[in-house]
């Protein structure tokens, strides 16, 4: 399995992920462009896989489950939300002087690579964390054919 974005989405394969992540959150993902962008929200996500499963974990607080979209599609599974900020109805009264909860879309894709039961898919939020869990499909193993003389 691999994130599709381009780098390993386990620490344990590429232990620069972690940095690379913390630097995009401050700086905003501007390589390349001499100046910072908007900030990109990337929820801590962790990743287990026995052999039967994949279940994905995702921290999303704050994020209304009508805001969460999940998809499988050719052994890719897409995960995007939406955390909405406050309107002006509901704001505190008093001028802001600081914002570091991000408000905006995500969305990350990860490549399975192994076939999977389309038809189990499950997810959940609960507590502000998104779960989904993504059987493997059932190998298919060999059959011996024992052969008769006649």
């Amino acid at each position: 399995m691999k994130l599709v974005r381009g780098y390993a989405p386990l620490q344990v394969f590429n232990p620069l992920a972690q940095l690379e992540r913390e630097l995009d959150q401050v700086f905003g993902n501007a390589v390349g462009t001499g100046c910072p962008t908007t900030p990109v929200w990337t929820p801590p996500t962790d990743v287990r896989e026995d052999e039967k499963q994949f279940v994905f974990s995702v921290e999303l607080p704050g994020v209304r489950r009508e805001d969460v979209q999940v998809s499988l599609d050719e052994g890719v599974l897409s995960l995007s939300a939406e955390r909405r900020g406050e309107n002006a109805a509901e704001a505190a009264p008093g001028q802001v002087r600081l914002r570091e909860r991000f408000v905006g879309r995500f969305t990350r894709r990860f490549a399975l690579g192994t076939a999977v039961a389309t038809e189990g898919v499950r997810a959940s939020l609960r507590d502000g964390v998104l779960v989904v869990t993504v059987p493997k499909a059932e190998v298919v193993k060999p059959k011996s054919i024992e052969v008769t003389a006649e």
